[in-house]
């Protein structure tokens, strides 16, 4: 896990980034990363990626949308939920935010979902950003979905 103050992160990410120009000049990159959850991260790698000389720089994630803090363990809790990328998006549409609201923006199937990934994309400045869902993750973990927490995802306890 990545510690929780952002400057450690940060120090961190920076230590495992040494461009090499011939992989990167000119180039469309595809990134897979297991989650976004603050998206700073991610930003901050493509930025550098275009500023080393990439064309394009695409995103895929392992797992859906982060729209709920997570309650158990330290993967997405910080100290406000408005710290996911999700919500401040969420927010920013919408304003006041319901658990009506956030159910639609887990959806992927809803028009809010697609706005909601398109913001995030734009955001973090990717060429296309593609988020795994949650049913054909359950589906891939085979796991009867009453064994597995999806709380970060769905909301549901």
């Amino acid at each position: 896990f990545m510690p929780t103050k952002q400057t450690q992160r940060k120090l961190i990410a920076k230590m495992k980034l040494i461009p090499v120009d011939s992989l990167i000049r000119d180039k469309s990159l595809m990134l897979i990363d297991d989650s976004i959850v603050r998206g700073t991260q991610l930003g901050e790698t493509a930025e550098f990626l275009y500023d080393s000389g990439a064309k394009e720089v695409h995103i895929g994630t392992g797992c859906p949308p982060i729209v709920y803090g997570c309650k158990y363990l330290n993967f997405s809790r910080s100290s406000s939920e408005m710290d996911l990328i999700t919500r401040r998006i969420i927010q920013r549409r919408e304003g006041e935010v319901n658990k009506e609201l956030l159910e639609d923006y887990a959806n992927p199937d809803s028009e809010n979902y697609k706005a909601m990934v398109e913001e995030i994309r734009k955001e973090l400045n990717f060429t296309s950003l593609k988020f795994h869902r949650l049913d054909d993750m359950v589906e891939a973990i085979g796991i009867s979905p009453c064994k597995l927490c999806t709380y970060c995802w769905n909301g549901k306890e």
